[in-house]
């Protein structure tokens, strides 16, 4: 990385010309001056991601990055603040005092996505974690089994010691070649992943997700294979059903499976509507260019009346972040539903798999809630209880 030398600097004269300077270095793009940094870049589809850390990614059409595993993100600036540890002028001064070389694409080539692992032959580990702590039902885990995208194999992290257990959740396009996949850490390792306790990771091309075909979707008429195949139409339209995590998309299903009818559900791994859109292109047109699925979703708000043809449900988290996703979403020539998952009294966030553990398991009140997240955080936290509960009933007695 690239180390900061504050350049020199001129006396600014007006308030306007401040302005002026912080939209230049907010607008500077951002490729460019992540490769000035030093951060060596992966491309994922259109966009990139930071070899390093590969949780931090850069959208090039937003101009914008995002660190998923720090929870924040933000232009050309705040990346300047972040990797230089700089305050807000200093990466003002260093973005509109630096000449830029050219952005070199040929630094960043598209990799092919190869898949590694070797599977589990009896996985276990992975059934008792989504029965267990997740409350999905052995027929859930079995359907998804059955449909090729979950797997149980051993995984070894940078920066870790040993090989772990983690559930697989694979990433196909309509061809059924294997584009991608995302890891779910099944034991706790705090000392690894302190955020969460558990490996959260993703592979490959960021436009595809985990797709599970529910019942039988209608297909377009040129793909038609057997005499029972339903074409699509605005009588039965392609509905397609977008999460942001394999395990959601799972509850998800045990939840209404008798009610989804014929559909496609998707994990996106995120909050990507480029991913909703390669999924919908691939699979409402009989062929169209690699480059152009991202984009599919526009090129139907902008050149046609619209159509009923398609459904799409966006059952993403219940917070925030979800909010936004479903308002920016810009689709309004097809029918765009959202299906967020209830929020319990002094909640502020929900997702599907929550909804499936407070239907399985007894509810606890607000204080055992607490005593739970104590004992957790606190191993001998149980113990000094009972020896306070102890203390107090021999005082009792005493009196």
């Amino acid at each position: 990385m690239a180390n900061y030398v504050r350049p020199q600097t001129r006396k600014l004269s007006s308030h306007s010309e401040r302005k002026k300077l912080v939209e230049e270095a907010h607008n500077k793009n951002i490729v460019e001056v992540a490769q000035q940094l030093g951060l060596v870049l992966e491309r994922v589809g259109k966009d990139y991601q930071w070899k390093a850390h590969d949780s931090l990614k850069i959208d090039t059409r937003k101009n914008y990055f995002y660190w998923n595993a720090q929870g924040f993100g933000g232009d050309p600036i705040k990346l300047v603040q972040t990797m230089m540890e700089c305050s807000f002028k200093e990466a003002i001064h260093y973005l509109t005092g630096h000449e830029f070389k050219s952005f070199n694409q040929s630094l960043v080539p598209k990799r092919e996505f190869s898949y590694w692992l070797k599977e589990a032959s009896n996985p276990t580990l992975m059934s008792a974690y989504l029965k267990e702590e997740r409350q999905l039902s052995d027929e859930t885990i079995h359907y998804f089994m059955q449909q090729g995208v979950l797997a149980q194999a051993l995984f070894k992290d940078r920066g870790t010691e040993q090989y772990d257990p983690v559930i697989v959740f694979k990433h196909f396009d309509s061809n059924h070649k294997l584009r991608g996949m995302a890891l779910q850490g099944i034991k706790e390792r705090f000392e690894w992943y302190p955020e969460k306790g558990k490996l959260k990771k993703t592979f490959g091309d960021g436009l595809y997700g985990c797709v599970v075909k529910v019942g039988h979707p209608p297909v377009i008429e040129e793909k038609k294979v057997n005499a029972g195949d339903k074409g699509i139409s605005e009588q039965n339209p392609l509905k397609i059903i977008v999460f942001e995590a394999p395990i959601d998309m799972m509850s998800y299903y045990e939840l209404f499976k008798d009610k989804i009818g014929d559909a496609y559900l998707m994990a996106m791994n995120g909050l990507k509507k480029g991913a909703v859109s390669t999924l919908l292109a691939e699979k409402f047109t009989v062929k169209i260019a690699e480059e152009k699925k991202e984009s599919f979703l526009d090129f139907l708000q902008n050149s046609t009346h619209g159509t009923q043809a398609v459904k799409i449900i966006l059952a993403v988290d219940h917070d925030e972040a979800g909010k936004k996703f479903i308002h920016d979403f810009g689709i309004s020539k097809i029918p765009v539903i959202p299906h967020l998952p209830a929020l319990v009294s002094g909640a502020e966030k929900s997702d599907w798999n929550e909804v499936l553990q407070r239907l399985k398991k007894p509810q606890k009140t607000p204080f055992e809630e607490r005593l739970r997240e104590a004992r957790q955080a606190r191993p001998d936290f149980a113990t000094r209880l009972n020896a306070i509960a102890t203390t107090t009933t021999e005082k009792t007695k005493g009196r």
